[in-house]
């Protein structure tokens, strides 16, 4: 049995699976650890972003567990794939580099294009040429939105926003203002145009990825994770999640989210970005998987 270990590094959190490999492409997770460092805040909207030192060091230790992890189960492979922050940061490559030479690994730098694919892979799987998805991934810092028809890739944007930089953008990270909604949609409405190149395949099915979607899915049916094929969320749903996470303290959020605490304090900014997302678009229900990026690093690694 092949064993192969993905590691995704992003804004808000690092994700590490370990998966055995059966037949060609069929993957079942065997082990998977979440840990929020949150590397990437207080990027956007710099001159000149950096991930600090302090931060740096955080991220090392949690890589290097998760590879003393994945060589202590004889993983075959192990593949590291930074996506955002490492894009956004000034000193991303350096720190890049850094990593590699302090773990002996390579980690790769995404694209918001290759980055896409693989989210894509992950949650909508290689299509039929009659075949139509529309996959919505948000990160921490950034959310890409790409339709696939067959192998041919139908439309695609990236936004510049996610889950954390919009936590900054709208200060709320412990305590909520329901007063400034109007002023929180009006700053969403600069994304609106960017987003309307998907609106004529929203009547194929339509997959959410990301820290947010699983976590708004935990709220809804606690078995998220062991639900390969997602859980439904509703327009309605989500709208109602976004009024429940503004009368909630922080302290009430982290109770709620018992899956991922630390994720209480940037769950109501992804909430309410996938309500205006929904709103504008009308998309009416869209499935939130839990296989994400990791997951197509190791499916794209196992096609080449």
């Amino acid at each position: 049995m092949k064993k192969i270990a993905g590691i995704d590094i992003g804004t808000n959190s690092v994700l590490y699976s370990l998966f055995a490999v059966r037949g060609k492409r069929i993957l079942e997770e065997l082990y998977f650890e979440r840990h929020s460092p949150r590397i990437g805040h207080n990027l956007a909207g710099q001159s000149k972003p950096e991930i600090t030192d302090s931060d740096y060091r955080k991220l090392k230790k949690i890589i290097a567990a998760n590879i003393r992890h994945a060589e202590e189960e004889s993983a075959d492979e192990i593949l590291i794939a930074a996506t955002n922050p490492l894009r956004l940061a000034a000193n991303g490559r350096e720190v890049k580099n850094r990593l590699e030479s302090d773990i002996g690994y390579p980690v790769a730098i995404l694209s918001s294009n290759h980055e896409a694919f693989l989210s894509f892979l992950a949650a909508a799987g290689r299509l039929n040429e009659d075949q139509t998805a529309v996959v919505i991934d948000m990160g921490g810092g950034s959310t890409e939105l790409v339709v696939y028809r067959g192998e041919k890739r139908m439309a695609f944007v990236s936004l510049p926003e996610g889950a954390v930089s919009l936590t900054e953008r709208f200060d709320s990270q412990k305590k909520i203002n329901t007063d400034n909604f109007a002023d929180f949609e009006k700053y969403l409405t600069r994304y609106n145009k960017k987003t309307y190149v998907i609106r004529e395949y929203l009547d194929n099915p339509i997959k959410l990825v990301g820290g947010t979607s699983t976590a708004l899915a935990y709220i809804k049916n606690k078995n998220i994770l062991r639900k390969p094929n997602g859980v439904i969320l509703t327009r309605g749903e989500i709208g109602k999640c976004v009024n429940l996470l503004a009368a909630m303290t922080l302290a009430e959020r982290r109770q709620l989210l018992n899956i991922d605490k630390k994720r209480a304090e940037i769950i109501f900014a992804g909430a309410f970005w996938y309500k205006h997302l929904f709103n504008i678009l009308g998309i009416g229900k869209a499935v939130a998987t839990p296989r994400g990026l990791r997951h197509g690093l190791v499916l794209d690694f196992l096609s080449r």
